[in-house]
């Protein structure tokens, strides 16, 4: 290969990174639809208690009932961060489950909507996802399939303006 040849190859290689770096980015940023400051995280809505209850979270107009022992996870400091509740011990930076809230004009499933086998090592034997609200999608993965239905099927879009679901 020459010199020039080097070069150009260098060059593509580089604009191919920056691309790839740059789209990711782009999906896992608030793109500031709802103020930070107003709406910062999910918060706990309803409750019906002991380790084998449920409880509602609200975030951003969209409710999901989730495992009553499942806590938020502090993303601060991971590569991405976004709204996350999972079983407590979960390692905040990589994905084992869980639900998580993505903006929807980003968002870039493999699958269509609902629950399916993970095929992806290390992942959650069972995930899927669904439409929260106009921008909003909920993502769900935990080893048991009936935890992930029971989280999907109890995503209830709320009004897309936060401040009407206070």
């Amino acid at each position: 290969m020459t010199s020039s040849s080097q070069r150009l190859a260098a060059a593509v290689g580089c604009a191919s990174a920056l691309v790839l770096v740059t789209a990711l980015a782009l999906a896992f940023t608030d793109r500031g639809d709802y103020p930070p400051s107003s709406y910062p995280h999910a918060r706990v809505v309803a409750e019906t208690g002991g380790d084998d209850g449920w409880k509602t979270i609200e975030y951003r107009g969209v409710r999901v009932d989730v495992p009553w022992r499942w806590r938020r996870v502090d993303m601060t400091g991971c590569e991405f961060s976004y709204e996350r509740w999972a079983p407590p011990g979960t390692t905040p930076c990589r994905y084992d489950g869980g639900v998580g809230f993505f903006g929807s004009a980003t968002f870039d499933p493999a699958y269509g909507p609902g629950v399916r086998r993970s095929e992806r090592t290390g992942s959650p034997a069972w995930g899927g996802w669904t439409d929260g609200n106009a921008r909003l999608v909920v993502d769900a993965g935990d080893e048991d399939r009936e935890v992930v239905a029971t989280i999907l099927g109890s995503v209830t879009p709320g009004s897309a303006d936060p401040g009407g679901s206070r």
